[in-house]
């Protein structure tokens, strides 16, 4: 059972993360200055490589082409994803990595679906499995069922 405090920690949690997302969902693919972001990149590696221009030139390439897609997907990423994905502040942001990111967090997603659809009728009745009640500690928590949009359905503290 959970005392009050954790209650409240819990609940004011909750409530952040789905006023978080809400903000995310309704801001559209940030801005950053790709050609500082290549410049800085391609100088670090010209020591390496000893080609500037052409790392410069391919990390331009590399970053519209992410741009576009992002910006051609931006709808289809669930809020959530975009929080975590999208740090515009961090040093070097990049459009590339933020892609690779959102893109492997719809897959976790889509396997955390599947994984529910695919399980026995009688372990989504209570939210948790019988495993679970009999004191198995297989699984992580705490357990957190998210929406088609990213936002939190329910959670539960182990």
């Amino acid at each position: 059972m959970m005392t009050k405090p954790k209650k409240i920690a819990l609940t004011a949690a909750v409530i952040l993360c789905a006023a978080t997302a809400a903000l995310a969902k309704d801001a559209g693919l940030p801005n950053i200055d790709i050609q500082m972001t290549c410049r800085e990149s391609s100088s670090a590696l010209s020591g390496l490589t000893g080609n500037d221009n052409q790392d410069f030139d391919a990390c331009m390439n590399d970053e519209q082409a992410a741009r576009d897609q992002l910006t051609k997907n931006w709808a289809s990423y669930p809020a959530l994803a975009k929080l975590k994905c999208l740090k515009p502040k961090e040093f070097l942001p990049g459009y590339v990595e933020w892609q690779s990111c959102l893109e492997m967090t719809l897959d976790v997603i889509k396997m955390r679906r599947d994984e529910v659809a695919s399980a026995p009728a009688d372990s989504q009745a209570g939210g948790q499995s019988t495993r679970r009640r009999a004191g198995s500690n297989s699984r992580e928590c705490p357990v957190v069922k998210t929406a088609e949009d990213g936002s939190i359905d329910w959670v539960i503290n182990c």
